[in-house]
């Protein structure tokens, strides 16, 4: 993002172009799946309440224990203060077991919830903030904070997370112009201006003030009716009546009537013959076989294009998973190529979907596989040998329920992640299930295992995630992209020295002893106030055990109630078949790691010559137990970072 052209705004300043990377930051962060249990807010604790006592009458008491903690964490949060009494009394109710007052209530709050717009609330907050223009670290985290809640706000309230991350640059949108035609690309062009020298005009006077208006009006969710049309593969019909719907799909024969009109420059019937006639044995009179006889046409409603495309696609799948349970065999299957077209009810014109015809996932997986082979380094050959020769020891050992195991789970999360999100965390759950049956004491419960055994070990573990942070951060503010930022520069023999340039290497190795003997001088380096507070807030990790203790306690807790409500999902799918769709894939990178974590340390464990996994954790539980008693203590204590 180019600052200059704003410069002389009296609205601009560090804190606002602060803001506008912790917006894309943050969003990335979530498309990615890395925000965890925090993509959990009042919304969605409140549905699934009603959820739970619709579908099971609560007779999960791990799950009501869940959603005592989640409201114990809402009510503090100042932009949902108005309810606060509501939610208090919510607590109280479940505490005390009275489901039908539990359900009575959360409807309730969730009707008056659901008229709210928190995302201004908090906006209005975070534009009194950019407005007074402070700097200090305290206001920066203020800043860092109301953003990661409105866009959390926007997606559990319906909004697609790529629309949400391109609020913030479409607002700094402006035009270009080549060869003397003007091409306009800020959206909040008023429609009384015809132009394009009026619509430049406009933008030109645009203040910053005027951005942010519409910024706050873009993250007023407005819905709007989309059709979009599928082709269904292996399957012919004959002209339906317009009003049978199956799964809210309307299901007509392309080559007889059209659904985007006659005026629209594009074949429904999906043709790929042009595909075909690549190969020599092409008949033209086979042509028909390559056009779709088939049709559906889905209507819904979403906040953008990408929403509503999410959406149709899930009516759509439902009524071809149907079609398959029921009518499909061996030797035939409906199917979906990935064509799609689809268009807002409303307009004549701007219709989106592909272009071309697809394959699916698997074939395209396996054709990027064939034209580009991974090389199977040194690393990589002694890493499979390693886990090779511990099959061979267990069995040599006849501990064969402990080999089975783990190639059960390997061939469990191999498949696992090219499936769909809750096939995905119901496989990322058995496989952490099953780690743990060969891992727990007899008369432990599997669920108490994993919430405290995963809970210690990343307990552990964020004894070193800051300094692994910072290296990391070092490593992505000393690449190309930055090297045009006046606010960043670091020496080549300082990042050669600390392992930097090493740990951009295939399977390298780099220990961060050095960077952590090192890391004050980065100071030196940047005035970048946000690699300034990432440098900061690791060196008073590592000097304040305080604050190192209070770090790790968070993660721990944090960990145990993503755990559990991994856990209460996984249920849900189970048992009756319901689960919020939008909530899942936010979860299922942390069932992935959780299940990795597991994995890698039992293997750990094993090639170092122990058999006796009981043991072992027992013995990582009470080192858990002795680094927090370290910390707690009155005498200084360094964390060891290993020679």
């Amino acid at each position: 993002m180019d600052w200059k052209r704003f410069e002389a705004d009296s609205f601009y300043s560090q804190m606002l172009t602060y803001w506008y990377d912790e917006w894309n930051s943050i969003s990335e962060e979530v498309k990615n799946g890395m925000i965890g249990i925090d993509i959990v807010n009042v919304r969605v604790v409140l549905l699934d309440i009603i959820n739970e006592y619709e579908l099971n009458q609560f007779e999960s008491e791990n799950n009501r224990k869940v959603y005592i903690k989640l409201i114990d964490t809402l009510i503090s949060k100042k932009y949902i203060s108005f309810f606060r009494e509501e939610l208090l009394i919510l607590k109280e109710k479940l505490e005390k077991k009275e489901k039908t007052a539990v359900y009575v209530i959360s409807k309730e709050l969730s009707s008056l919830i659901s008229k709210q717009s928190f995302a201004h609330i908090l906006f209005d907050e975070l534009y009194s903030i950019l407005e007074k223009k402070s700097f200090q670290k305290k206001d920066r985290l203020k800043v860092k904070e109301f953003t990661k809640e409105i866009i959390v706000e926007l997606v559990t309230s319906g909004m697609d997370v790529e629309d949400v991350k391109n609020i913030s640059s479409e607002v700094f949108e402006s035009y270009s112009i080549h060869e003397g035609k003007i091409y306009i690309r800020y959206k909040g062009i008023p429609e009384d201006l015809q132009t394009e020298v009026e619509k430049k005009a406009y933008i030109d006077s645009l203040s910053i003030q005027h951005r942010l208006d519409f910024f706050r009006k873009q993250i007023l969710s407005e819905e709007n009716e989309y059709i979009f049309i599928y082709p269904i593969w292996g399957m012919v019909t004959i002209p339906k009546s317009n009003d049978t719907s199956i799964f809210g799909c309307q299901l007509y024969r392309p080559d007889v009537e059209k659904m985007l009109g006659e005026d629209v420059h594009f074949d429904e019937t999906f043709d790929t013959s042009y595909i075909e006639e690549q190969s020599k044995e092409f008949d033209p009179n086979d042509r028909y076989k390559y056009q779709s006889r088939c049709n559906a046409k889905v209507l819904v409603t979403g906040t953008s294009f990408n929403s509503a495309t999410k959406i149709a696609e899930s009516k759509f799948l439902n009524l071809l998973n149907s079609l398959n349970f029921y009518y499909g065999h061996k030797y035939h299957e409906f199917f979906w190529d990935g064509q799609y077209r689809g268009k807002k009810v409303d307009e004549e014109n701007g219709s989106f979907g592909t272009l071309f015809g697809s394959r699916d996932d698997k074939q395209i997986r396996r054709n990027i596989s064939r034209s580009n082979p991974i090389f199977l380094s040194d690393k990589k050959y002694e890493n499979i040998k390693k886990i090779s020769k511990v099959i061979q020891e267990l069995e040599k050992r006849e501990l064969f329920y402990e080999a089975n195991t783990i190639l059960s789970v390997f061939d469990i999360m191999s498949k696992a992640q090219w499936q769909n999100q809750e096939n995905k965390l119901l496989n990322y759950w058995i496989a952490v299930e099953s780690l743990a049956n060969i891992s727990k004491k007899h008369s432990e419960s599997k669920f108490t295992f994993i919430k405290e055994t995963i809970s210690n070990m990343f307990f552990l573990w964020e004894q070193y995630r800051p300094l692994r942070n910072l290296f990391r951060l070092t490593d992505i503010y000393s690449r190309s992209f930055y090297e045009k930022d006046n606010t960043i520069n670091i020496p080549g023999d300082f990042l050669k020295s600390v392992g930097i340039f090493t740990s951009r290497s295939e399977d390298a190795v780099v220990h961060l002893k050095n960077f952590y003997d090192r890391m004050e001088e980065l100071k030196e380096y940047t005035t970048k106030e946000k690699f300034l507070d990432e440098i900061e807030d690791t060196i008073t990790f590592y000097k304040n055990n305080k604050e190192a203790l209070k770090q790790l306690r968070e993660k721990r807790s944090e960990v145990k109630l993503t755990v559990d409500y991994i856990y209460k999902c996984r249920n849900q799918i189970v048992h009756n078949g319901y689960v919020d769709k939008n909530l899942v894939p936010y979860l299922v990178n942390f069932a992935e790691a959780y299940a990795n974590t597991l994995m890698n340390r039992i293997l750990e464990v094993y090639s170092n010559g122990q058999y006796n996994l009981q043991i072992y954790f027992i013995k990582e539980m009470y080192e858990g137990n002795l680094l927090e008693k370290k910390l707690s203590s009155n005498i200084p204590f360094k964390i060891d970072l290993g020679d």
